[in-house]
C-alpha cells in the first residue's frame, strides 16, 4: 500500500503521520482510490510529535474533496511502538466525528508491512466520543486489503 509507504517516509521514523483514506461511495460497497496525507493540507500537522490537525488544513481538505468528486472513507495514523490501541486523545479528537467513519492506526510509525492487517487497529466511530474495535479476522471485515 503506498498510503504506508508514504507515511514511513513522512513521519521518518520520529513522529506520528496520518492520511485520509478517499473515494466514491458505489453502492454498498466503498474503494479507496487515493488518499491525502495530513501535512500536504496542514504543513505544520506534525511539529509537535503528535499529530495536531487544525481548521486551515480541514478547510483544505475539503476543497480537495469537492474539486476530486471524493468522500473521504477513513483515516489512518502511525503509533510509535507495537500499540496500535486508541489513546484518550484518539478517543477524544476523531478525525471525522461521523457515525460510522472508521479510523486505522498502524504500528512503529508505519514500519510495518504494506501488504497485511496484521497489527493494525482498526476503529468505527460510535458517536459520543465511543469505539468499536474491529480485528482484521473478524467476520464483518470492516477494512480489506485488495490491489489497487
Amino acid at each position: 500500500m503506498r498510503v504506508i509507504l508514504q507515511l514511513r517516509r513522512r513521519g521518518g521514523g520520529r513522529r506520528e503521520s496520518g492520511a485520509f483514506l478517499l473515494g466514491r461511495q458505489q453502492g454498498r460497497i466503498t474503494r479507496v482510490t487515493t488518499f491525502v496525507c495530513y501535512d500536504d493540507l496542514d504543513s505544520v500537522a506534525y511539529q509537535a510529535g503528535a499529530i495536531a490537525f487544525h481548521a486551515d488544513g480541514y478547510a483544505a481538505f475539503w476543497k480537495y474533496c469537492r474539486e476530486k468528486g471524493l468522500a473521504v472513507l477513513a483515516d489512518v495514523h502511525t503509533h510509535p511502538g507495537d500499540g496500535v490501541g486508541q489513546s484518550s486523545i484518539d478517543q477524544r479528537n476523531p478525525m471525522m466525528p461521523i457515525v460510522g467513519h472508521t479510523a486505522i492506526i498502524v504500528p512503529k510509525f508505519a514500519r510495518t508491512s504494506s501488504w497485511s492487517l496484521s497489527g493494525v487497529g482498526i476503529y468505527e466511530y460510535l458517536g459520543d466520543f465511543k469505539w468499536r474495535t474491529h480485528a482484521p479476522g473478524d467476520k464483518t471485515r470492516r477494512v480489506v486489503l485488495t490491489l489497487w
